[in-house]
């Protein structure tokens, strides 16, 4: 491994940051990777979503790690706990798909189908993708992307809306940030999923609801008597599902959600006993009040995914 296929503590949360093309080619192997996704031109209401990378990025906190020649982290040890922080795992900061301002000649297809593309790229290498958007549409394009390769994905998300509609969509240029799901299920991406901290109404030319879709506000921490749950399963989180209290910094915020510590217990349970092969974090909104306490509500949630994923994740065999 030469000295320049990482950057050591250039990345978020003083992760290495590489190149996308060597983690595509397997010249770099990764367990992780993440990467923004500056795109907002699926929200129909209060655009800014765009940011969330750049906040993220900027304002998290930098974690001394030490890595070794191939990347491997260490360095970190949990004083709660006693135990190291991620020791052993290759996790890359990947940097953006496009930047901000977004080029005017993209348009909207050409970016959710290169990302579709993406993902099925990253697929292909075993590597878990953690996307930072960004609004919610982006989800589609990444779910069609990993459905290719591994066939129909069970989506579970976080979110105050139910984010369906049965309109026909099936294209991706035609879905909105509120109505993702229903070109997932419609293509046959998806198959199946869990919406939770849903608490809004649906309006009734949306439905009817898929009975594979299950909607529900409390999580309930299911027990699996078999182990880890083998389905593929993509996990999206809507940051509009933590109350507006305590993360007004969104587009569409909703009273009455969960607390911030509720939403991460939930989302490390999710990380332990599925087969999650993506994440994303969405929906976090330019604030200028609230940047710093954005960057740490997302900066919070990553490393909970990366250490359920990677430190506690029970009955993982690597490569499956």
């Amino acid at each position: 491994m030469t000295d320049r296929a990482f950057r050591p503590g250039a990345g978020a949360l003083g992760l290495p940051a590489a190149d996308l093309d060597l983690v595509l080619s397997g010249a770099l192997p990764a367990d992780v990777v993440i990467m923004g996704l500056p795109f907002d031109a699926g929200v129909t209401g209060v655009p800014g979503q765009r940011h969330g990378p750049e906040i993220f990025r900027k304002l998290s906190p930098t974690h001394d790690w030490s890595t070794d020649d191939g990347g491997a982290l260490g360095g970190l040890i949990d004083p709660l706990t006693g135990g190291s922080v991620l020791a052993g795992r290759r996790v890359f900061d990947l940097g953006d798909l496009g930047g901000v301002p977004i080029d005017p000649r993209v348009g909207r297809s050409t970016y959710y189908r290169t990302l579709a593309r993406l993902a099925q790229q990253l697929a292909k290498t075993e590597t878990i993708p953690l996307f930072i958007g960004g609004d919610h549409s982006l989800s589609a394009p990444v779910g069609a992307g990993l459905a290719i390769e591994h066939g129909p994905v069970h989506i579970v998300c976080f979110d105050a809306h139910c984010d369906f509609s049965a309109r026909p969509m099936p294209d991706l240029a035609d879905i909105t940030h509120g109505d993702f799901l229903g070109h997932l299920w419609q293509t046959g991406a998806a198959t199946g999923g869990e919406l939770y901290g849903v608490r809004t109404y649906l309006p009734a030319d949306c439905g009817p609801l898929p009975q594979n879709l299950h909607c529900a506000y409390e999580y309930g921490f299911p027990e699996s008597s078999e182990g880890v749950d083998d389905r593929p399963t993509y996990l999206s989180i809507d940051l509009d599902v933590i109350d507006p209290t305590e993360f007004p910094a969104t587009g569409h915020p909703e009273a009455g959600g969960y607390r911030l510590r509720e939403l991460l217990a939930a989302v490390e349970h999710v990380c332990r006993t599925r087969r999650v092969i993506a994440v994303d974090i969405v929906e976090a909104l330019q604030d200028d009040r609230e940047n710093r306490a954005t960057s740490a509500t997302i900066s919070a949630l990553v490393m909970s995914c990366l250490r359920a994923l990677l430190d506690d994740h029970q009955g993982r065999v690597q490569g499956t």
